[in-house]
């Protein structure tokens, strides 16, 4: 075996994939609104107050903001992700409590 497992910081892998699995949500759910809202003749505002893009959203907001949690060095700079990420669970709630 070339590689031994203790040659890889799982901690980082796992802390950075927080932020980039975030991302990519959010860019697909990009992707997909303002593609549908050329198709529909739709605002994409309009499009985002749909329930699933709204938590497609939050969702991966939540997961980026997770991201730089796990990744922040300064307790000034947790807080504020923390901040963010407050806020951005709430409006997830919000928004999946507004879809039923």
């Amino acid at each position: 075996m070339l590689y031994f497992f203790a040659v890889i910081d799982w901690r980082s892998v796992w802390t950075n994939g927080l932020w980039i699995l975030g991302t990519a949500v959010l860019l697909g759910t990009f992707s997909y609104a303002y593609w549908l809202s050329r198709t529909s003749l739709q605002s994409i505002g309009e499009v985002y107050q749909k329930p699933p893009y709204a938590q497609l959203f939050w969702s991966g907001f939540l997961l980026v903001l997770l991201g730089l949690i796990f990744t922040s060095s300064r307790w000034w700079e947790t807080a504020v992700w923390l901040l963010f990420t407050g806020w951005a669970f709430f409006n997830l709630i919000a928004s999946l409590r507004s879809a039923k």
